[in-house]
């Protein structure tokens, strides 16, 4: 924890009641000196924080009936439907002349997701995005039914911007809503099943979509319609920011809200450096002055024993893969978010600690607009020059996978009821039981096992090339955003093939995975057709590209088994293959003398 942070926690009411009650009992002219001295200083500097269930009084304003948010009409007991939202949207957009509304897809039960456009002045395309300069800035929730607190949390957030009192914020950036990403979960309403440390919501939807599938581990493969058209929507408005809004299971955390950014090594180191370093401390730092909560890193106490002396991305079950769509995303050298909310507490306060956190983030971008977008500018620039410039040296390396080490020491706030637990023969983390209502302990030395390195490499092509007979390949990497051309004459090129020995599967975080044994052959020319198609790496995607298309990322398409038919039309679970895809170091003549 930074010094200041460390500081103003110091300053709570609670260490200053003590203080003064120690004072007290030298000298009551002490304790009245005291008081005179330093209850000013509290007003002016340091904020009341609100711990366990604890909100401030109308912290969500007074507003007409039907603009108020389900949650709020059934005093926190019940969480929308879809058809609410519609009902929410369109009463809205009778309010404000700032709301436009897109359509991202029809779930397979045939219900329309939908997604607010608010902006001023009004904006209704992507190419009149664009055209005002201003950055997209993209929040969704819901995409796990059972976690409906950010989703709730935007629609406050949707009225704040669009006829309430943070209009102005929409000067700087276009924001985009998305409160219910899987529809179909959501409406099917089951009881509550008691993952969370409250009794409320009576009802919640189901985690996976109609399909029984899970959206959040759908963004390598886009097997679903929901995946499919969230990322038409992205690649069209091109959002400098995502955030995508959870909730953790029954943890007593210490922090009223956690967040993340992208932790897949093979993203561009720029962006994550950005969020790490610079938005995340100041968001922080806001939250806890307007907002009086105490926020951090998405992460978990490590080990069962007390006081820890680990704090743990993985104990969170925070992946350092691609499948989840907070990673994915900055595989484009975009910036991304997650929160994670703890369960513990009650179902207004989980609301407002989204509220808070989702409002400050605004506020950062519309003092830091221009700065954020330099930053993407950049590190789109510097992927296409990284390719243009080393590729060809055949020393140019990516990652493949990675793990996390420690970033250093730190000091966390914790709760001792917030000891986290496998349960045995399962990934899921189970707490001990209790309840918290007074500030946690401030747990000092701890290592921050939060930092993404990467542990294989892969060399990075200039290009890759594949037969023309692929097209679902091209099609899934377009859906990616991913720029694919067909050659229109012969190309003789030099690179490198991989050679298959064995192709098998495995189960990985409860999916059944592809994985290929075999090596790279070493360079090697090959001539390939007119047709074939070839990824020029020499784009921003370029990250992204590389790690769908290696034959041994983990979590890429091979991974995903989205190549599986084709591995096997190759004859690849039978005996030694070729893997389908060539990587490509240079053209070369038709002679097939080296050069350019």
């Amino acid at each position: 924890m930074p010094h200041d942070m460390r500081d103003d926690l110091d300053l709570t009411l609670g260490k200053r009641e003590h203080e003064l009650k120690r004072r007290a009992k030298r000298s009551a002219l002490v304790v009245l000196i005291a008081l005179m001295a330093v209850l000013p200083l509290c007003a002016q500097d340091s904020p009341r924080i609100y711990w366990g269930d604890e909100v401030p009084e109308s912290w969500n304003g007074t507003w007409p009936e039907d603009l108020r948010t389900i949650p709020e009409r059934t005093g926190y007991t019940r969480t929308m439907s879809t058809l609410q939202l519609h009902e929410f949207i369109a009463a809205l957009k009778l309010k404000s002349e700032q709301v436009h509304v897109v359509s991202m897809f029809t779930s397979p039960m045939r219900k329309v997701a939908p997604a607010l456009v608010i902006s001023n002045p009004r904006v209704t395309s992507a190419p009149q995005a664009r055209a005002s300069g201003k950055p997209v800035i993209f929040l969704m929730g819901n995409i796990h039914p059972p976690e409906p607190e950010a989703a709730e949390a935007l629609l406050m957030v949707a009225r704040d911007l669009a006829a309430g009192p943070r209009k102005s914020l929409l000067d700087q950036m276009i924001v985009m809503i998305a409160p219910i990403f899987n529809v179909d979960g959501t409406d099917t309403f089951v009881t509550q099943d008691g993952r969370l440390g409250s009794e409320t919501p009576h009802l919640l939807g189901v985690r996976e979509n109609s399909q029984g599938l899970d959206l959040n581990r759908d963004a390598v493969k886009l097997a679903t319609v929901e995946a499919n058209g969230l990322y038409r929507t992205l690649n069209e408005w091109d959002p400098l920011l995502l955030l995508d809004g959870h909730l953790m299971s029954r943890v007593n955390h210490g922090y009223a809200n956690t967040y993340g950014t992208v932790t897949v090594p093979a993203s561009a180191p720029a962006p994550r450096a950005y969020m790490d370093d610079t938005l995340f401390p100041a968001v922080r730092n806001q939250v806890r002055r307007e907002f009086g909560l105490e926020v951090f890193t998405h992460a978990l106490f490590a080990g069962g024993s007390w006081p820890p002396t680990g704090w743990s991305h993985d104990r969170a079950m925070w992946t350092v893969d691609a499948r989840v769509i907070v990673n994915d995303y900055g595989l484009r050298n975009r910036l991304a978010i997650i929160t994670e909310t703890p369960g513990q507490p009650t179902f207004e306060r989980r609301i407002y600690a989204q509220y808070a956190y989702i409002t400050a983030l605004l506020e950062y971008i519309s003092a830091h607009a221009k700065e954020m977008q330099a930053v993407v500018k950049k590190a789109d620039a510097d992927t296409v020059t990284t390719i243009r410039t080393q590729a060809e040296s055949w020393t140019l390396r990516n990652w493949l996978d990675g793990e996390y080490q420690s970033r250093g020491k730190i000091s966390v706030l914790g709760y001792r009821t917030n000891v986290a637990e496998y349960r045995p023969g399962t990934s899921l983390l189970a707490t001990r039981p209790g309840t918290a209502s007074g500030p946690p302990e401030l747990i000092t030395n701890v290592d921050d096992l939060t930092l993404p390195v990467g542990t294989r490499s892969a060399i990075v092509p200039r290009a890759y090339l594949f037969p023309a007979e692929y097209g679902d390949l091209a099609a899934k990497l377009r859906a990616h955003n991913v720029t694919v051309r067909a050659l229109d004459q012969p190309l003789r090129a030099e690179g490198e093939s991989f050679t298959i020995q064995k192709m098998g599967k495995t189960r990985r975080s409860g999916y059944e995975m592809t994985e290929l044994d075999g090596a790279f052959s070493g360079l090697q020319v090959k001539d390939f057709p007119a047709g074939t198609f070839m990824v020029d790496m020499a784009q921003p995607m370029a990250n992204a590209a590389f790690y769908y298309l290696e034959p041994q990322a983990r979590d890429g398409f091979v991974g995903w088994g989205v190549l599986d038919a084709a591995l096997h039309a190759a004859g690849a679970d039978r005996a030694p293959a070729e893997y389908p895809v060539f990587k490509f170091r240079r053209e070369l003549p038709a002679s097939g003398t080296s050069g350019r």
